[in-house]
């Protein structure tokens, strides 16, 4: 689930009436609103900084890629095209960034998106990156991923120049 900006409505992955779609639902409750209706699986809502847009992860092209619609469930576009298997969008808190991961070469690494351009990046080299956040000043990137066998807490700069590791040695992250 995401709460809207203005903590009003939850946006969630509902497995209602057959598959996974996309509902709203009030903070003060009631019954969920669909938000689309699709054969597709829909998951990972996450609302845009400004509570105008949600962007979500859908199979509707054949594999996961993330994909974008109003946040009354209108105007839906696909938004990544880059490897063939595209999730966990986070965005920024200043609406410019989305931080993703795609499958490119058979391993899952994290990407940037600049949401006024499209331009992308790849920010790692590693192979198994996990669940993107953003700082509160929008300029790291946090994520989990596998550094030399073991799995670590990462931060990286938006241009993925200068990375840090924040786990111990120890433990599952």
């Amino acid at each position: 689930p995401a709460w809207s900006p203005d903590g009003k409505t939850l946006a969630v992955t509902l497995s209602r009436e057959g598959g996974s779609q996309l509902f709203q639902l009030n903070a003060t409750g009631g019954e969920p609103r669909r938000l689309i209706q699709s054969n597709s699986i829909d998951t990972e809502p996450v609302y845009s900084p400004d509570g105008r847009s949600i962007f979500f992860v859908s199979d509707r092209g054949g594999a996961p890629q993330i994909y974008k619609m109003t946040a009354a469930g209108q105007a839906i576009e696909r938004v990544t095209f880059t490897g063939t298997y595209s999730i966990s969008p986070a965005l920024s808190p200043d609406g410019r960034w989305m931080a993703y991961i795609s499958r490119v070469g058979g391993v899952f690494k994290l990407h940037l998106m600049e949401l006024g351009t499209g331009n992308v990046r790849e920010l790692t080299t590693s192979p198994a990156d996990e669940n993107p956040s953003f700082a509160p000043n929008s300029r790291l990137v946090m994520y989990a991923t596998q550094e030399q066998g073991r799995e670590a807490l990462m931060t990286s700069t938006l241009d993925g120049k200068v990375k840090a590791r924040l786990s111990g040695q120890n433990g599952d992250i």
